[in-house]
């Protein structure tokens, strides 16, 4: 037998890994007490996976491994049970190198089986901080997406309010259109409201410029005083402060244009003494 060959063909180092079987196991044990060449290789071997083991070692964190023995069982390091070789008449000569120090090496299993804990220890770790990663992106793509949905229905809401405004300005710049302003008809009372009127199209809208607040069972009501009597046309959206102007009901011919204070709904007549504000045309 070439003891280079073997050694070279890596299955020391496989056997330090625990990759071996069994058979293996027990023909690179036995070898390596008939040839130094492969007991000073296999103690190399050793060296080096214990360096690695220290080296790599890291701590896990806390309640790691209850954790992973409370879901895989705690399991100790199975023995390495060593079968009786045969010895040889030419085993009998052959004395190995450094058989006492090969002798008091820790079991080659108990290694194996630590550095198989660190792994798995570190894998672990390593999952449970991927798996939180993951799901803190799946939480944040989830919330960016609901800004982004409320961010557009923002957009939209203002977009409608915009073109609706601009449409809405555009009708009470016309040629024709009057402004008519009301002013307060109590002395006691800061009131404004303007009426822009085209007699022609008898369009008709309502700013307002400075109301009251009306409260919840209350609601502002437009009048126009046609020879003398009022005619309702329209209520004010009540408490509205964002959209100002609103278009009302279309009136042909007016003396004046009032305002007052109804409950909620409105009502067939004016509340005389509710009135708020008054213009006159």
């Amino acid at each position: 037998m070439d003891p280079k060959k073997y050694i070279e063909s890596g299955i020391i180092d496989d056997y330090v890994m625990g990759f071996v079987s069994e058979q293996e196991q027990r023909e690179v044990q036995c070898l390596s007490k008939i040839y130094p060449e492969i007991n000073e290789a296999l103690r190399q071997a050793e060296d080096l996976m214990g360096t690695w083991a220290l080296e790599s070692a890291m701590e896990p964190p806390a309640g790691l491994k209850e954790k992973i023995m409370a879901n895989l069982g705690e399991q100790e390091p199975a023995p390495v049970v060593m079968s009786p070789i045969k010895e040889t008449e030419d085993d009998k000569k052959v004395i190995p190198l450094n058989r006492e120090a090969a002798d008091n090496k820790p079991p080659l299993g108990w290694i194996a089986a630590a550095a198989a804990i660190l792994l798995s220890f570190f894998m672990a770790y390593q999952w449970q901080d991927s798996l939180n990663f993951m799901r803190a992106m799946e939480q944040e793509i989830v919330s960016q997406d609901q800004d982004l949905e409320d961010l557009q229905n923002k957009l939209q809401y203002e977009a409608k309010d915009r073109e609706l405004y601009q449409g809405l300005w555009a009708a009470v710049s016309e040629p024709g259109v009057q402004r008519i302003e009301l002013n307060a008809v109590k002395e006691d009372q800061s009131a404004l409201a303007t009426v822009y009127w085209n007699p022609e199209s008898e369009k008709t809208f309502v700013f307002r410029d400075q109301l009251p607040q009306e409260g919840n069972e209350a609601q502002y009501q437009l009048w126009a005083i046609v020879a003398g009597k009022p005619v309702s046309i329209g209520l004010l959206d009540q408490g509205s402060t964002e959209l100002q102007l609103q278009n009302m009901a279309a009136i042909s011919d007016a003396d004046a244009f009032a305002i007052t204070l109804e409950p909620l709904g409105g009502s067939e007549n004016p509340t005389m003494e509710q009135m708020v504000v008054l213009g006159k045309v």
